[in-house]
């Protein structure tokens, strides 16, 4: 049975209290969360890109610091899903509310202590390797984060409403991506010696700050009702994980093919454009982050636009319009990039940022809550964003900085990898079912998925 009466998916979506009450606090105190999520991880990919090379591996050469300084953050997303499964594991058996409460203090602690943490100058090679591990705890609580987010909202939330309001924690990607970028070239315009010596550690050592918000947030949310019938109703599984590779491994194919698409998109146009333009077309570090952070600040009301959309015409065709653009959209995006004015690379940055993420965030969140049982929905839902965080994402602006040391300085490799990816995510996403109007309880999502 894939579709519902809104009236019947109401009654099982109603917490302790009012549901639009309980719907409005889930997605506050979920944004909050994801917002910590990408202003951490911003934070360190805009370090990495800036900062780390000299401080923590003084030892390199520029290009060879740079890779090292991405490595480190590529090990950060191969810790995502680690981390994003074990959290997922048991968000499915004891609850949403106490695992989202875990990753994000696994995620704020980490990004504060990499604020205090001493330079290789004071500690030598112990420096990367606290580096590293910090980088790891930081990967392993974000791991879970979205993914949790986004369960909770759209068990909290009616079909008519479910892509609009995971599109939230989506638009939150962007509040933290912009303000730690904001942040970030406020400080640049510190004196060098004094930005590398103190000044990047500042916006590390607020994240504390924010943590504190977020936590106060989710402690005043109820469990999903959802997730409570499932367990009066002794559908919890004891294996999640296994469960959903087991007898949903179509569904997580295709969410692996899509989220191949979607991230490294996200982390070519805020990680690795930013290292490209600044070093090796000149582009001035303080204008090249001004046109990311007027990206990322449109993209907000582009993301909670095509959820929106995706709620009236369906999850897929503004999911296929964004593979669509991804495919072709490359190649001129890094004309525009090479032509240095910073015009032309603040539009290429709002174009790549906005036509893709935006008409992804909402309705692939919501797509796959609706393809997923209450059973394995945060599972199945982690499995298909963060090993392809892992293994597509994390390593592309490594990769991507390799592929333009091996074509001579110019990106055309890079274009042709990131069409590929957009390949791979369009396939996935038409073989997908729609979900609209599909309803998030367990019985009938179950029944929809078999």
């Amino acid at each position: 049975m894939g579709m519902t009466e809104l009236g019947t998916e109401r009654s099982t979506a109603v917490p302790h209290g009012s549901a639009g009450q309980q719907r409005r606090r889930v997605i506050k105190a979920s944004a909050a969360g994801t917002v910590i999520e990408w202003y951490d991880f911003t934070l360190y990919g805009l370090a990495a890109a800036l900062v780390f090379g000299p401080l923590y591996f003084p030892g390199a050469g520029s290009l060879a610091g740079t890779m090292a300084a991405f490595g480190t953050f590529a090990v950060g997303l191969g810790a995502r899903p680690i981390g994003g499964l074990v959290f997922a594991h048991f968000g499915d058996r004891l609850g949403r509310k106490p695992m989202l409460l875990m990753t994000l203090l696994v995620m704020g602690a980490s990004t504060t202590l990499i604020g205090a943490l001493p330079t290789a100058d004071s500690i030598g090679i112990w420096a990367p390797i606290l580096l590293i591990v910090l980088r790891l705890f930081q990967g392993a609580g974000a791991g879970a984060e979205f993914a949790g987010a986004i369960t909770m909202v759209t068990e909290s939330t009616d079909s008519s409403r479910r892509a609009l309001s995971s599109a939230y924690p989506g638009a939150a990607i962007y509040v933290g991506t912009g303000g730690a970028t904001m942040i970030f070239a406020l400080l640049t315009l510190m004196p060098d010696d004094l930005f590398l010596s103190w000044g990047w550690r500042i916006p590390f050592l607020a994240s504390a700050v924010i943590v504190l918000v977020a936590g106060y947030l989710r402690l005043k949310v109820n469990e999903t009702a959802v997730f409570e019938e499932a367990a009066q109703h002794g559908e919890v599984d004891r294996a999640p994980l296994v469960e959903a590779v087991r007898n949903h491994w179509r569904q997580i194919l295709c969410g692996l093919a899509l989220f191949s698409f979607v991230i490294p998109w996200a982390y070519v146009m805020q990680v690795f454009a930013l290292s490209f333009v600044t070093k090796t077309l000149g582009v001035d570090s303080t204008q090249a982050l001004i046109g990311l952070i007027v990206a990322e600040f449109c993209a907000i009301p582009v993301i909670i636009g095509f959820g929106r959309l995706a709620d009236k015409i369906g999850r897929k065709p503004v999911l296929l319009s964004g593979a669509i653009f991804g495919i072709v959209f490359p190649f001129p995006m890094f004309m525009m990039l090479d032509t240095r004015s910073p015009w032309m690379v603040g539009l290429a940055l709002i174009l790549g940022i906005c036509l893709v993420q935006g008409t992804t965030s909402g309705p692939g969140g919501a797509l796959l809550s609706e393809l997923f049982p209450t059973k394995i929905r945060w599972s199945g839902i982690a499995i298909s964003r963060e090993i392809p965080a892992a293994v597509v994402g994390g390593t592309i602006p490594l990769v991507a900085t390799a592929l333009v040391a091996v074509a001579g300085g110019t990106p055309w490799l890079v274009a042709s990898y990131l069409m590929g990816l957009s390949v791979v995510g369009l396939i996935g996403i038409a073989l997908l079912p729609e979900t609209l109007g599909r309803s998030v309880g367990s019985r009938q999502t179950a029944e929809a998925a078999s």
